[in-house]
């Protein structure tokens, strides 16, 4: 009796051990981050489109200012507005994947009601291929009128500012929404802007290394398209939306494609297309998860992509330290733009160590947790490097990326949120 006691004592011992094995087991496979990242994708699916992500921002925030200093100079680089989508084929492909679907019968009464929705923005895209939007449009006249409020001071009658933009026409037309809404507030400012082939090492360069990220092959991609054929798939919106998905042919394509559809509906005005709310949000979130970690590798200090892209800010970063030193020695006007693209502000915030941004990292489930691109550079993104000056002459400096505070790691802090320029520049000058 005793002995079968001891035996069926040890069996619930045995069986315990392996049920806490079990938990144990799945307690290190559940991260906290990809919890949280889970949560505020379901909370927010258009951010599940990453650099396609509307700027969110309507406020700005500033660290209180130390006690004697008032602010001298900003030097400024703000991504294009909300755009439609750049691809002159993804909605023909998109339609054409559905199409062959419902004429095979393939479609749910969902499925259909997605091709309609996709063949309105087919029809609302056309001519209009990577067009700055009128949403782009008000979202720079809203940065630039916040600026203005916080710093009235940098923009008084016969001041000069300068503006610079990439040639692509979205950033072009993003300056002049931008300078608009300056003028709109002091008419007597003195405004030059530029669009010039001179400028485009500064604002949108890249390096050998940076360019040959993205030609094939490449190692990372071997891993990379192994994972996106599962995380793409989508198998609970597919459900929804076709009779059989084993029956779509490369079925993680046409998921992609029609999340790519769907992402940008929210950068432009008067499309009804609610494409998004069809998606799944766990297969939300996995769709930005390999879309995140391709550009944390081509842009981030990525251990795969070997921290090539931030490299390419070289020049931009010098741009900055330069006409800043020469503003603060009465040379240049007190405040600089800069109009460009969410690749070069990227990698200039990696370069410049922002929190946040300078994560090292490798793979996608390790990248997804130290990098987000939708906190980065949403549709309007824009780093504001702010100088404020006491009467000693001293000169701090506090950074703004989309507004709000931000911290340059391995730099210590004159004041909370503020920085020695003098111990900055000595940073990104080594």
């Amino acid at each position: 009796m005793k002995r079968l006691i001891l035996i069926t004592a040890a069996a619930m011992m045995l069986t315990s051990l392996g049920v806490n094995a079990k938990k144990t087991k799945q307690q290190k496979i559940v991260n906290p981050a990809d919890l949280e990242i889970r949560k505020e994708i379901a909370a927010t699916p258009e951010k599940s489109g990453g650099i396609y992500y509307a700027y969110p921002y309507t406020t700005d925030s500033l660290p209180p200012v130390p006690a004697g200093f008032k602010p001298v100079y900003i030097s400024h680089y703000g991504r294009h507005g909300s755009r439609w989508h750049s691809s002159d084929t993804l909605h023909e492909t998109t339609v054409k994947e559905l199409n062959k679907e419902f004429k095979s019968g393939n479609l749910t009464k969902d499925g259909e009601t997605v091709l309609n929705l996709v063949k309105r923005c087919m029809e609302h895209t056309r001519g209009h291929i990577g067009e700055l939007s009128k949403l782009g449009e008000r979202q720079h006249h809203g940065v630039a009128n916040r600026m203005f409020a916080r710093f009235p001071m940098l923009f008084n009658n016969g001041d000069t500012v300068v503006a610079r933009a990439s040639q692509v026409p979205r950033c072009i037309i993003s300056m002049a929404a931008f300078n608009e809404a300056l003028k709109e507030n002091n008419p007597r400012l003195v405004i030059n802007h530029y669009a010039t082939p001179s400028d485009m090492d500064i604002i949108a360069y890249h390096t050998k290394a940076a360019k040959a990220i993205y030609k094939k092959p490449q190692p990372w991609k071997t891993d990379y398209q192994k994972k996106c054929d599962s995380l793409y798939r989508c198998e609970k919106t597919a459900a929804r939306l076709f009779k059989n998905p084993e029956k779509v042919q490369k079925l993680n394509k046409v998921m992609s494609h029609l999340h790519e559809v769907g992402m940008d509906v929210q950068d432009v005005d008067g499309l009804e297309a609610p494409i998004l709310t069809y998606f799944d949000a766990e297969d939300l979130y996995n769709l930005w998860k390999g879309k995140n970690y391709q550009q944390y590798v081509r842009h981030g200090k990525s251990i795969d992509g070997k921290s090539a892209g931030p490299e390419s800010a070289e020049n931009l970063l010098k741009d900055i330290i330069d006409r800043t030193d020469d503003a603060l020695a009465g040379n240049l006007p007190k405040v600089d733009l800069r109009f460009g693209h969410d690749v070069f502000l990227m990698r200039l915030l990696a370069r410049m160590d922002v929190e946040g941004s300078n994560a090292t990292a490798q793979g996608i489930d390790e990248a997804s947790r130290v990098w987000q691109d939708f906190r980065l550079t949403p549709m309007a993104a824009n780093l504001q490097l702010v100088v404020f000056r006491n009467n000693a002459g001293n000169e701090i400096v506090t950074l703004r990326l989309n507004e709000q505070p931000v911290k340059i790691s391995g730099v210590k802090e004159y004041a909370p949120g503020y920085y020695s320029w003098s111990d900055l520049r000595t940073k990104w000058k080594k």
